[in-house]
């Protein structure tokens, strides 16, 4: 029996048997399998020759999910934006580039998988856990130098992988050899290697600035450098491995012309705003891995990797209508590593046993502390958003075992992760705010209407400060139990059977519960509209058993032509964004909005003004109250479901190979995947019509302590009642090098939907809470595309030259509409809904600036008759997306083991703003509506979005 964790590209095993004939065995191995070779030795000569290489077959005949590998030979060659591997998970069936979810990923590639935003994606390195508990989705980038290569599956993945509903990817690093290897690259880009952006509104390339300064081509350059070297440390026996990386950047983000035009008269009539004509965003970046292996016996061999990723970061907050004190710094540390044990116990069975820890502090802040000051069209002061942290510690044990037994491979295994650390704050207004109702170029240029300037009483229209502690802190526990059996029936027919139990401990914030103060709030309270709410507390699943059955049928035992299917149930997890707020509220004091003013006749207080009254600069600041240890009046009560439960999905594939020859295959597959338990945000205090007049909500007679005010805005209760399908048909051609040349082709026809999905399953609201699962919820998911195209290739030129191209093409996603306020008065936490009449749904402008006419309409008030609904979710579409990359490369060797390659690569060559679904939104506006505002941001990079070209250079031997 063999087994090798990881092979370095191919190697020959020969096991010397006297009295017995040859034998020889190819086996091909890749990532995300076990290969085990079992001999038949005949009387005769000498030898037995086992023949390992690690380049997967086209077609893999015992293959039962949906899944791609990408190669070594990928990785290395094709073009890459930021040098992130994970830019590659396009290049499989069914996966798509979407826009971050979160500040802390705008520079990773977020793929989209069943039509989600991202957050679905569950990646293991060497198998320990790479998963961001607190937003979802990955959390270390690795040096590229380290990727020997890595494996997708979209969907039906076998019962060893779980803690996703949605994709897996399993990554593997590069090991020392006997043989001393090694690589130095830099690549190089700058602003003369890029062209003009279009305008987000689409009108084409922005004006210059007076003073030279071209929005539209801001400044930009880049440098990444490093290298990697591996090699003996004793032959046969000590292996190591090193890979490093090193980013410059340093680019500027060009400020809106409106915005820098008010900020610099703001600054001119002596107020403390900073405007600059661009806002500097350097970001600097370190990777690196190291990988020893150890050869202890025959039997026995371990390893140890570790991995590290430190960056920051400046204004990466900033959103072009700031000033430089509106900015930020990010700082990220992360830390990932393993230790791993293979033995081989007997001649059937293997045992593996990894310890895994993973360490990420991500800081979000401003080293400016000052009131935040915002007119129409420009602010200056501390950033609301900041400052921010998320931080998790894991600690991961993990041990699989595997035994053969006849036509049966069976496999079980343990996985256990302890996380004492997983928290971080939000603490946004963290400054006073100080809302002023007119830009400065108004204020100025009507001294008979404002004669005091900007100190002029009555130009204030809001303040507002929150404190309190902001932190949320849990220590989460996370096991998984499997067990699975690939059963070689016959020749033809292979089954997966599989069958997988998760457990979470403590992930939906249960410790904190009983201590938050809105539960505690409803409880006291006792009615009936929200008993059922607080009745009983919630609690982690304990009855996530996955069942996984797939079978892979060789319809001539040649290869040629294979059959695949099966069925699979798959958990997710709760990732720390969801119970957050709720969390907050437990602790000492309430992190809460202590001052909001909004009326011209509210108090300020500790200055005897009304907020009408007060003036800029002239009276007083407002005494800030203390942090409380009670909810304010008018605050938005959190709550987790006393039902919620872990997201799952059920999903079937079925799927036909044809090898048309030894380097060429047709595939095509379809998927379902039918997603439940998906998180939804609910208002159970929505505002309904009481005695025919709209609207009031049900809970406004639980006051706040000593007050006569209502204790909550709003309650949003934390729900797991989403639901979402997918189907897909994926048609791919894949073509090993041959006659030069290699094409990986794919073709989606898909459909994803939801109800009020978001694309991200994470506090999507209803637009009438009562009723999530009306008709009109159900919609496209934002990440939905009828047709989805994926074009990658590699060609050998003459001379040494190389063509590598990766062109990507998706049909027009769908966007949701809105109003400039709440149409229905349904109050916080449910969407904004657009009203349309029942008998002509799309006529989304009959009730656009005429709020009234559509709460009668809706509701029936007034003496109108209830002839109206609400438009339908995602009801139209933005534009196609399409990309394509295109890298050259000119390879000069030096021997058999030395090459310089030369590069340069160009990305998207076409020079298309990909708008995608960024569009105007709004009925209440209608220059803007339909029209584009953003962009689909590109991959693993913030800008440029237009066409930006790259040179490198990169030596291995």
């Amino acid at each position: 029996m063999c087994r090798e964790q990881r092979l370095p590209r191919t190697r020959v095993t020969t096991d010397l048997k006297d009295g017995f004939g040859t034998v020889t065995e190819t086996i091909e191995t890749f990532i995300g399998q076990t290969a085990t070779a079992n001999a038949e030795l005949k009387p005769g000569a000498t030898s037995e020759i086992i023949e390992v290489t690690s380049e997967a077959p086209l077609i893999d005949q015992l293959k039962t999910s949906v899944s791609q590998t990408i190669t070594p030979t990928e990785v290395e060659e094709l073009p890459m934006v930021g040098r992130d591997v994970a830019n590659l998970a396009y290049l499989a069936p069914g996966v798509k580039a979407t826009d971050s979810y979160d500040p802390t990923k705008n520079r990773y590639a977020i793929l989209s998988v069943n039509g989600a935003g991202g957050r679905n994606v569950n990646v293991t390195v060497n198998g320990v856990d790479n998963k961001d508990n607190t937003v979802g989705g990955p959390v270390m980038q690795l040096p590229l130098e380290a990727v020997e290569e890595f494996q997708i599956s979209t969907q039906r993945f076998s019962a060893e992988n779980g803690r996703s509903e949605g994709a897996a990817i399993n990554m593997i690093t590069k090991q020392g050899t006997n043989n001393y290897h090694g690589s130095v690259f830099g690549y190089f880009r700058d602003t003369s290697l890029n062209t003009d952006e279009k305008d987000p509104t689409g009108t084409g390339p922005t004006p210059a600035h007076p003073d030279g300064t071209t929005p539209s081509h801001p400044d930009y350059t880049r440098q990444q450098f490093g290298g990697s070297v591996g090699g003996p440390l004793r032959k046969n026996k000590l292996f190591g491995f090193f890979a490093i990386e090193r980013e410059r950047e340093h680019q500027a983000q060009a400020e809106d012309f409106k915005s820098f035009t008010e900020l610099t008269l703001a600054k001119g009539a002596g107020l403390a705003a900073q405007p600059s004509a661009t806002i500097p965003r350097p970001f600097f970046e370190t990777r690196y891995n190291g990988r020893m292996d150890f050869v202890i016996n025959s039997k026995n061999n371990v390893y140890l990797s570790y991995n590290s990723q430190v960056n920051d970061s400046l204004n990466d907050q900033s959103d072009g209508t700031g000033d430089l004190t509106n900015g930020n710094f990010t700082k990220n540390h992360l830390i990932l590593s393993n230790l791993t044990w293979n033995s081989i116990l007997s001649n059937t069975t293997v045992n593996q046993f990894t310890f895994g820890y993973q360490y990420w502090n991500n800081l979000i802040a401003s080293n400016i502390s000052a009131p935040l000051v915002t007119f129409p069209n420009a602010s200056f002061g501390t950033n609301i958003n900041v400052p921010q942290q998320s931080f998790q510690k894991k600690w991961q044990f993990r041990d699989d075992i595997s035994k053969t037994i006849g036509r049966h491979t069976l496999k079980a295994g343990a996985d256990y992760i302890w996380n004492p650390v997983e928290g971080g704050f939000f603490e946004f207004s963290s400054t006073l705010e100080v809302d002023f109702a007119q830009n400065p170029s108004v204020i100025l240029a009507n001294p008979g209407t404002y004669p005091n300037g900007f100190s002029t009483a009555g130009l204030i229209t809001g303040m507002d400060i929150a404190n309190g502690n902001p932190y949320f802190l849990v220590a989460t526990k996370q096991l998984g139990l499997y067990v699975q059996d690939d059963w070689k029936v016959n020749r033809r027919l292979t089954l997966n059977l599989g069958l997988r139990w998760d457990k979470d401990f403590n992930m939906i914030g249960v410790s904190d519960v009983q201590k938050s103060r809105t539960y505690l709030a409803l409880v006291a309270y006792n009615n009936p509209i929200s008993n059922s709410y607080v009745s009983k507390l919630p609690h982690d699943d304990n009855k996530d058993f996955s069942p996984r059955v797939g079978f892979a049928y060789d319809m001539t035992s040649a290869g040629k032509h294979v059959l695949r299917g099966g069925f699979g149930l798959y958990y997710g997890n709760v990732f720390q964004n969801i119970p957050l707020f709720m969390e907050q509220m437990s602790n000492p004091t309430v992190f809460a909005t202590v001052l909001s003013l909004t009326n011209p006749t509210d108090t300020v207080p500790g200055t005897g003004l009304t907020l009408g009254q007060w003036r800029y600069g002239v009276s007083p600041l407002p005494t800030i109250p203390p942090p409380s240890t009670q909810l304010p009046p008018g605050s938005i009560g959190r709550l987790m479901d006393p039902n919620y439960r872990n997201p799952e999905t059920l999903e079937f594939n079925g799927g036909y190979s044809w090898s048309l020859n030894p380097k060429t295959v047709v595939e095509a597959e379809y998927t379902h995947v039918l997603g439940l338990h998906e998180n939804k945000t609910i208002n159970i205090d929505q505002r309904v019509p009481v005695g025919g007049v709209c609207c009031t909500a049900p809970l406004n007679g639980l006051t706040a302590p000593g007050t006569t005010s209502a204790q909550f805005a709003s309650v949003r209760n934390e729900e797991s009642i989403g639901r979402s399908h997918y189907d897909g048909m994926n048609v791919s051609l894949r073509q090993r090098m041959s006659h030069h040349f290699s094409v990986n082709a794919n073709y989606t026809l898909a459909w994803a939907y939801s109800y009020d999905g978001g694309g991200g399953s994470f506090r999507n609201y209803p637009r009438i809470a009562s009723n999530p699962f009306a008709s009109y919820e159900w919609g496209p998911s934002p990440n939905d595309e009828l047709h989805h195209v994926t074009l990658s290739g590699i060609v050998d030129l003459a001379k040494g030259f190389q063509l590598s191209p990766i062109m990507q093409f998706g049909s027009a996603r769908p966007y949701n509409l809105t109003n400039s306020s709440n149409t229905l008065n349904t109050g916080g936490g449910t969407g904004i809904a657009v009203v349309v009449p029942t008998n002509n749904p799309t006529n989304y402008f009959a009730f656009a600036g005429n709020n009234t006419g559509a709460r009668n309409c809706f509701y029936g008030l007034n003496g109108v008759a209830q002839s109206c609904t609400i438009a339908q979710y995602d009801p139209v579409r933005g534009d196609p997306y399409f990309e394509l990359d295109m890298r050259l490369a000119k390879n000069i060797k030096f021997g058999e083991r030395m090459n310089l390659q030369l590069v340069a690569q160009a990305f998207n060559l076409t020079n298309r703003a990909n708008y995608g679904n960024n569009f105007g939104r709004s009925i209440a506006d209608a220059t803007t509506f339909g029209h584009p505002v953003g962009f689909i941001n590109p991959s693993s990079t913030i800008v440029p979005r237009a066409v930006w070209g790259e040179l490198g250079a990169r030596f291995t031997f």
